[in-house]
């Protein structure tokens, strides 16, 4: 919602808004731009009687501003739907769908068509670190969005993705989430068959060859040609990768169309490898050099919280990243390990999404959490599940972020890395970590002077 508001902005509305809460980095953005914001929901924030209210699809249908909205009689559309109308009409869109990667392939894609002089415009779901924005209008053709499986708005049950009519789909995986709304993987699948069917038979499907399921689906509902991609080697696919160093700082793509191409850069982990190949892949359909896309990436920055090294002081290195479903927090914690190969891996984990706080994906987090040497897990109040100590034996659960905090703080010792990983503000526990340390360094120093 904050990045409609970009949009909007842009457009030449004047935008203000409501959030139940505020957290970085999506208030700064906002603050930047100038965009009012109001913290809680109340009937006076629609007092100027907008032109129309964008109703984001957590809101439900009690919310004391929906009643103001429809007693006042105001003219209301949700986000995906104010979207399509006012910036997707007439553009060439790409969207990339999946469970896990949306945000920074996405912003790998939009980049890449930047790079190569297309002038694109994007919806990102994070903060890119190659713009000064996370959503632009653009001057291009094309518009490259993230295409949610998630549901529209209270009054629309649809998935957004199905909104906004591309001519490419790169499709990345398909897991379960989202038990708020699914019951099952299958019926998430078959919201996939839907999103595929709105493409135009002249599109083209891009689409993880590893993924069975996500093949399944393709192999249904597909009438546009498809281009497979493949992390695994497989030499089946269209685009395969082989030859990776184990941090996969380095890899080898091949096409059976653009050749083979190298792509060297500092940005660790498998599932990272395959976000790359995916945005190449997807770029070259648009008509971008194999070469140019390759170069476009060695100067890729991370979204931020994907991976995002917050600081080193006194060789303690904290990373922050948006990891909140079991494969995405094991990508993590693997990419981590292999990238800095720490004295010891400390995850620091928020389960806060919908589906962790149900305890869906409940018996996968020990094993999701192999590779860390010690694990400190923050169980919040509307967690309601029951979470009980795992296997783990250095797996340590709070009722605090406080106390987590001040453990967390007395262990920490030189050569450690601490990977944070929550889809929400966590209390701020990224930015009050590196502060701590930061304090207990400068005391330790001027104690010894």
């Amino acid at each position: 919602m904050g990045h409609l508001a970009l949009l909007a902005r842009e457009l030449g509305f004047r935008v203000s808004g409501s959030d139940l809460n505020s957290y970085p980095p999506m208030s700064e953005l906002l603050d930047n731009q100038g965009i009012e914001f109001a913290t809680g929901y109340h009937p006076d924030n629609l007092k100027d009687r907008p032109d129309v209210v964008v109703v984001g699809n957590t809101i439900s249908r009690t919310n004391p501003e929906v009643d103001a909205m429809l007693d006042l009689d105001l003219n209301y559309t949700s986000g995906p739907q104010w979207l399509f109308q006012y910036v997707l009409r007439g553009r060439k869109v790409a969207a990339v769908a999946g469970t896990h990667g949306k945000t920074t392939t996405t912003s790998m894609l939009a980049w890449i068509l930047q790079y190569a002089g297309l002038s694109p415009g994007y919806l990102i779901g994070g903060v890119a670190q190659n713009s000064d924005v996370a959503a632009c209008v653009g001057k291009g053709e094309w518009f490259v969005i993230e295409g949610d499986e998630y549901d529209t708005a209270y009054f629309d049950k649809r998935p957004k993705f199905i909104h906004y009519r591309p001519k490419l789909a790169t499709l990345l995986n398909l897991e379960f989430d989202h038990a708020d709304i699914f019951d099952s993987v299958e019926e998430i699948e078959k919201q996939f068959g839907y999103f595929i069917r709105t493409l135009p038979s002249s599109g083209r499907i891009i689409t993880n060859f590893d993924d069975e399921r996500l093949q399944n689906s393709v192999t249904r509902s597909a009438v546009s040609p498809v281009i497979n991609f493949s992390v695994s080697g497989n030499r089946d696919a269209d685009w395969y990768t082989d030859s990776q160093t184990e941090d996969y700082l380095h890899s080898k793509f091949h096409s059976k169309i653009h050749g083979t191409v190298e792509l060297s850069w500092d940005i660790p982990g498998r599932h990272n490898t395959a976000n790359a190949l995916a945005a190449i892949a997807t770029a070259c359909q648009i008509g971008v050099d194999a070469e140019v896309a390759v170069e476009a990436l060695h100067q890729f920055k991370p979204v931020r919280r994907r991976l995002q090294l917050l600081d080193k002081i006194d060789d303690i290195q904290v990373f922050d990243d948006f990891a909140h479903h079991p494969t995405a927090i094991q990508a993590s914690i693997e990419a981590v390990y292999h990238f800095t190969r720490p004295n010891r891996l400390i995850a620091v984990f928020e389960p806060r999404s919908n589906t962790m706080r149900m305890g869906v994906h409940g018996d996968k987090l020990v094993e999701c959490f192999e590779l860390a040497d010690q694990v400190y897990m923050y169980r919040a109040p509307n967690v309601i599940w029951n979470v009980e100590n795992p296997a783990h034996e250095n797996y340590c659960i709070y009722d605090s972020v406080n106390s987590l905090l001040d453990d967390l703080l007395n262990k920490l010792s030189a050569g450690d890395v601490v990977l944070i990983m929550s889809n929400g503000g966590f209390d701020n526990l990224q930015a009050r970590l590196v502060t701590s340390l930061k304090d207990k360094s400068k005391f330790h120093s001027t104690k010894s002077i």
